[in-house]
């Protein structure tokens, strides 16, 4: 059994997940901007912008089950209108009576798919929160051995931020890649691995080579981890990116 090409229960889902996201990551933004106040402090030892990151990460959680839910349940709805017995048949008629307006998946393997993927964004803003949590933890251990008092101290704490900040995003990362890369394999895309293959190795590289940027402005001292950017960039805007192709090269997705 197909479904029509009108429905793109997966793309939107995917879409809808990423623009909540990348709001998200707008307000987390804005908090910083407007609650921050010692400058020689992280923003990650600030209670009011880490109450307020969190508070807005339960709320993308809440809303991605809403979303998933909602898709699975019409989704299935329409699966239940024909009996398990003959699903077989009608996806054999539809293939040969109206090739041109059906999914390029069968609806189980899309069903399938929507699972994956409200497994995947649901456990990374899981896991986000539990690891802004714990790692809020060791940055405040470590601010306290090595108080930016002065710029060698200043120094030896961003190296270390630097080195370990990569930890709190492989998980999430490596579950998003599994997720772009799982999808082309029911589709048999090449690119998609390809380009699963392609932002792995710069994560990678980003990871183990590239190092922490920071600049000193009169408001704030703002650092910038690669592999952070890496990963909200994928989460956001990568996510989009990759519901957009999977809706205009894929019929019913």
């Amino acid at each position: 059994m197909y479904l029509n090409t009108r429905e793109h229960y997966l793309s939107k889902s995917i879409c809808l997940s990423a623009l909540l996201g990348l709001f998200s990551q707008c307000l987390n933004a804005l908090s910083r901007i407007f609650l921050s106040s010692n400058l020689s402090e992280p923003d990650m030892l600030n209670s009011s912008i880490f109450i307020s990151n969190i508070s807005v990460q339960l709320l993308v959680i809440l809303l991605i089950i809403v979303i998933f839910t909602r898709n699975i349940r019409k989704m299935r709805h329409i699966m239940k209108i024909v009996s398990e017995d003959d699903t077989e048949e009608l996806g054999l008629l539809q293939r040969q009576y109206i090739p041109d307006g059906i999914s390029t998946l069968k609806a189980s393997d899309i069903d399938a798919l929507l699972e994956i993927w409200a497994s995947i964004l649901i456990f990374i803003q899981v896991m986000s929160v539990v690891s802004s949590y714990q790692y809020k933890r060791f940055v405040s251990d470590l601010y306290r051995l090595i108080p930016m008092d002065t710029f060698e101290q200043a120094v030896d704490f961003f190296i270390i931020y630097n080195y370990t900040h990569g930890f709190k995003y492989i998980g999430m990362f490596a579950a998003l890649i599994i997720g772009i890369f799982v999808s082309a394999v029911f589709l048999k895309d090449r690119f998609l691995k390809l380009v699963s293959v392609i932002i792995t190795a710069v994560f990678i590289l980003a990871f183990c080579a590239f190092q922490m940027i920071t600049f000193d402005t009169e408001i704030k001292i703002i650092s910038i981890v690669w592999t952070s950017v890496i990963y909200h960039g994928l989460e956001t805007v990568g996510l989009i990116l990759f519901s957009i192709y999977l809706a205009r090269h894929y019929k019913g997705l």
